[in-house]
């Protein structure tokens, strides 16, 4: 053991002692400044340096044991295991055996071509997640020379800015979406505010004038509801909205919906409030239940122009699943999985900010519920969501 260690500092030092050679029989310019180093303290010096490296350099034989710790000592460069622990071990011992394979590929390629190898290692210690980049170079033709250097700070950071940018790009586009689509759904409703009022104050016949300000008053709810979607959008996207719990009687919010919305359905349509249990009551907000339940009503009826559209609540252990179905014209399946997204509309057609799913989404989660969809093209759609009982 101390003859083949003493042969590997010799071995590095003498690959010092070349470069230093080199150095020493470079020509300078006078303005240049040049030293040596005095022979006696040459590996002292080098040993110097190497020490205060923060890289960990080791020595090793083919078989991946290790034989010596060149640089920093006096520390400890893998987490659990000392040096002393190290220089008595070999390296499937203190990686884990993923890593092991990976790393002893590395070796391997390095032992076949006589060229150094570089890799970057992500190895899971104690539950911590560290990233290294790990150089290996031949030692002569028995060993192999492992620098090792500890990259978690840096693969941090690019992953970070990597992040930082997607969201930006993704902060980009749904801006440019968002305004495309913007001014497409303000514009209709006002046009059709300015065009009526006009029709309204002119010469037309008193029987014309009512209908004209139901259009009036249906395109200005729309746009009331625009503003509102993107208010609420903001709103919750920023942290700002408050959530309260009260004791609530669900059957009485659907019996509210449906009153609200029993007119809005189309000639030969049936809404339905299914048979509920009448006596259930939750601890949560009231108005956010009932936006989420307006919401998908709301869906329903517009997609829906005969048939029927059901609704209602069941108790499901210590939560409340809340349903709403109809029979109208369906979702294809590849949109299903798209449709909570942002302005995620079935269709460029339909009137709406294509943000009503999104906002169901984002306030059924921030009670602690979840939503999704099942649904066929032609074949109807239900919409479900849960919320805790508590």
């Amino acid at each position: 053991m101390v003859d083949y260690n003493k042969k590997t500092k010799e071995e590095l030092l003498e690959v010092i002692r070349q470069l230093e050679e080199r150095l020493n029989t470079q020509s300078v310019s006078e303005s240049s400044c040049s030293y040596s180093i005095p022979g006696r303290f040459r590996e002292e010096y080098y040993r110097d340096i190497l020490d205060t490296f923060p890289d960990m350099i080791t020595v090793s034989d083919y078989d991946a044991n290790f034989i010596e710790l060149v640089s920093a000592p006096h520390t400890n460069h893998v987490e659990g295991v000392s040096n002393e622990e190290l220089l008595h071990s070999n390296l499937k011992d203190v990686v884990p055996a993923e890593a092991y394979h990976r790393i002893r590929a590395n070796m391997d390629e390095v032992i076949r071509t006589g060229e150094t190898h570089t890799a970057r290692h992500s190895l899971m210690f104690h539950g911590k997640m560290r990233h290294y980049e790990n150089r290996v170079c031949p030692l002569g033709d028995k060993y192999l020379l492992c620098m090792c250097r500890d990259v978690t700070e840096l693969v941090e950071t690019e992953t970070a800015l990597i992040d930082a940018r997607t969201k930006a790009e993704e902060a980009d586009r749904l801006k440019s979406a968002f305004f495309a689509n913007m001014s497409h759904e303000i514009r209709t409703p006002l046009n059709a505010i300015v065009g009526f009022s006009r029709l309204v104050i002119g010469p037309e016949h008193e029987s014309e004038k009512k209908e004209y300000c139901e259009i009036i008053e249906r395109n200005s709810e729309l746009l009331l509801t625009l503003f509102n979607d993107i208010l609420d959008l903001s709103s919750l996207e920023a942290g700002s909205v408050v959530f309260t719990k009260e004791k609530i009687n669900l059957y009485l919010i659907c019996l509210k919906e449906y009153d609200t919305f029993r007119d809005k359905v189309s000639k030969g349509v049936l809404l339905k409030l299914d048979e509920v249990d009448t006596e259930l009551t939750i601890l949560g907000d009231r108005g956010h239940i009932a936006q989420i339940l307006s919401n998908l009503l709301s869906n329903a009826v517009k997609f829906t122009s005969s048939g029927e559209v059901h609704f209602g609540f069941q108790r499901k252990g210590n939560a409340v699943q809340f349903y709403v179905r109809d029979s109208g014209m369906g979702i294809p399946a590849r949109r299903v999985a798209t449709i909570f997204e942002r302005f995620g509309k079935l269709n460029n057609f339909a009137q709406g900010t294509g943000l009503g799913l999104t906002l169901c989404r984002m306030l059924v989660e921030r009670m602690g519920g979840r939503i999704w969809v099942r649904s066929g093209e032609g074949c109807g759609t239900t919409f479900y969501f849960t919320l805790p009982i508590g």
